[in-house]
């Protein structure tokens, strides 16, 4: 027997350390397509960017653990094509290798993009350690950036270039930062933080051009502004990688699909993490979750399946963003919230508590660890919460949930 992994970053490297834990004493590859140890990627946009992380603290493990367990580390290697009928793996220098159990944590990659101008010299994206070590590069000589996107790469990119002095422009297609993924508290919140650090956000400016000759000069956005940039940061998003899977013939929506086994249509190929697409039981619908949680928890998933202990995938999503000195935590999903809750125990804290009906479905936190915590404790069952005890103050936050858990 052997399982191949192609993938290393979190889902990938976990899951080849739950093989291991689950007793998998077979061969395990995994492969790399980076040229440095497997790493963590939350600190990209936020503490490594910031230079505050040595890269040492950056990797998910040291490489005497991959010796240690086992574990064939191919770095700076590609695959080209994967035979199904065959179970083979071909590599881009042309080597075939076996396998009897794939995984697939090919992850996500960037939306790129496609206006003039989109290939001076001083446009960055944040994906990879490379792209970190770029931008950061580029920093001592740079004093004027424009950062395209409001989600969360391009809001933790804003406070990081920020908080290292540089003069940054923020630039959202959208009314408001993470328009599809919060409410407009939360939102009010993140954009008041970032302008008292002195960011210009620019609603409804969505990125025309980027101006420069050689290199980049500006940015033109649909105002009809022009935004002077020594350097560009583009966070628009990312798509799943699922090309490999599609070549192979497995079933893809939105990612490739999988069972709650992370099985794929092809019973002897696992997908994990940002790539995959699966059914949720608590939200009962298919989903693509771009998560450390998701990617972790589904890695030993796939481990245990492999190993003839089959365990159905539901675990509850959640998320974090540091920005500044805030931190915001998320447990479930808002999307379809149809009512909201406040709850606020300094002016430097918030919590937003979303309902479909009666039931709680998800959690945004602001400096408020507790709320975060004990609203993941319960929201499994997406309960029904008293929503008078719930905005009350004065009282426990434990108390909306009393009684009522499940209902």
């Amino acid at each position: 027997m052997s399982c191949i992994i192609i993938g290393a970053s979190h889902a990938g490297v976990q899951a080849a350390v739950n093989l291991r834990g689950q007793g998998y004493d077979a061969k395990i590859t995994l492969i790399s397509s980076d040229a440095v140890l497997p790493y963590q990627r939350p600190p990209l946009s936020k503490a490594f960017l910031q230079d505050s992380l040595p890269e040492q603290r950056l990797w998910l493990r040291p490489e005497t653990f991959y010796k240690t367990k086992d574990i064939e580390l191919l770095l700076k290697t590609r695959v080209s094509r994967i035979d199904a009928e065959q179970k083979t793996v071909t590599l881009e220098n042309g080597e075939n290798l076996d396998y009897e159990k794939l995984i697939l944590a090919t992850g996500a990659s960037v939306r790129r993009l496609s206006i003039k101008g989109n290939n001076l010299k001083g446009v960055h994206y944040l994906r990879d350690h490379q792209d970190t070590v770029g931008l950061r590069d580029a920093l001592p000589e740079i004093q004027n950036v424009v950062v395209i996107g409001g989600g969360y790469i391009g809001l933790e990119a804003a406070a990081s270039l920020t908080k290292l002095g540089k003069n940054v422009t923020l630039l959202l297609n959208q009314d408001r930062p993470l328009r599809h993924l919060t409410s407009e508290v939360v939102s009010e919140f993140l954009s008041n933080l970032h302008q008292l650090q002195g960011v210009n956000i620019q609603p409804l400016a969505s990125a025309q051009e980027i101006t420069g000759t050689d290199k980049v000069t500006g940015v033109l956005a649909s105002n009809g502004q022009h935004y002077p940039a020594d350097l560009v940061v583009v966070g628009i998003g990312v798509t799943p990688t699922q090309e490999l899977a599609e070549s192979c013939g497995l079933e893809v929506d939105n990612g490739i699909k999988v069972n709650e086994y992370m099985q794929t249509s092809d019973s002897n190929i696992f997908a994990i993490g940002d790539c995959v697409s699966f059914y949720h039981p608590i939200y009962k619908k298919q989903l693509r979750i771009e998560s450390v949680q998701n990617a972790t928890d589904q890695s030993k998933i796939a481990a245990m399946a492999i190993c003839d202990k089959f365990v159905a995938y539901d675990a509850m999503p959640w998320f974090w963003s540091d920005q500044y000195d805030a931190k915001l935590q998320i447990v479930g999903l808002s999307d379809g919230y149809d009512d909201i809750v406040v709850r606020s125990e300094a002016e430097d804290s918030l919590a937003v508590f979303y309902f479909s009906g009666a039931r709680l479905i998800a959690v945004d936190a602001i400096n408020q660890p507790k709320s975060f915590m004990i609203a993941r404790k319960h929201m499994h069952n997406l309960p029904i919460v008293d929503k008078t005890k719930l905005a009350d103050n004065s009282l426990e936050l434990n108390a909306a949930f009393t009684e009522l858990v499940g209902a």
